[in-house]
């Protein structure tokens, strides 16, 4: 990365300028992008938090939002986040995402918690479905916020983790979700700053998630509701 979008941190002292407003001073192209990761942002938190009556409008919003600077990252540099690694790599980091689902259900099913997954449609369209989904938060985590945080800091780790907490946050209160989206963001920004795809860390994604569905009780985890959906969940 270029001075251009870095952090403009000082390592001497300049007559006449402040150390504090150094440090933290950001260019243009850096403002662009902080202003654009906190209207995501506040846009995913609206979502989440607010009821029926407004929560369809503002999901589309947030869609719009994250399409627009999709398309304009693809005008600038191409669909980078959706480049498969090898065949190995992408078989290797998928093989280990079906092997912890899968001990996840075993163990499960020796505690007597397993169970089928929540709602009407047919389990295999559920489960694409969700694998499908999977994939765009990946997209949204790692493609626009991971590679912004990268940018503004120059910091891999700190981008990651940056990221991983935005996410753990997002799926707050749910006591399930939130501690492994965090934890298991982290992993997958580690993945993503070293193999630059989108696909292999979603599918893993939505294997583990589709596992925790399955395996975890849903007077716990509130068939995998977050936010104000959480909150109003009725145990049956």
């Amino acid at each position: 990365m270029g001075h251009d979008s870095s952090f403009a941190v000082s390592t001497g002292l300049q007559e006449g300028v402040p150390a504090v407003a150094r440090t933290f001073s950001l260019n243009r192209t850096e403002w662009l992008l902080l202003l654009e990761t906190v209207v995501g942002y506040g846009l995913i938190m609206a979502t989440i938090w607010t009821g029926h009556a407004l929560k369809r409008e503002l999901f589309w919003t947030s869609a719009a939002w994250f399409l627009l600077w999709t398309l304009v990252a693809a005008w600038k540099k191409g669909f980078r986040g959706f480049k498969l690694p090898s065949f190995r790599v992408a078989a290797v980091l998928v093989g280990a995402s079906a092997m912890l689902a899968v001990s996840l259900v075993f163990v499960a099913s020796r505690l007597g918690t397993l169970h089928g997954l929540f709602g009407t449609r047919d389990p295999l369209l559920h489960a694409g479905g969700y694998i499908f989904w999977a994939i765009v938060q990946q997209y949204i985590q790692q493609a626009f916020f991971f590679a912004r945080f990268e940018q503004l800091t120059q910091n891999g780790l700190l981008a990651g983790f940056l990221a991983a907490f935005l996410f753990g946050v997002a799926h707050l209160p749910n006591p399930v979700l939130a501690p492994v989206t965090f934890l298991g963001g982290w992993v997958l920004s580690e993945l993503f700053r070293r193999y630059r795809s989108v696909v292999p860390l979603g599918i893993g994604h939505g294997l583990v998630g589709l596992a925790i569905a399955l395996s975890v009780p849903d007077h716990i985890q509130h068939h995998m509701r977050v936010g104000l959906s959480y909150l109003h969940y009725v145990v049956h």
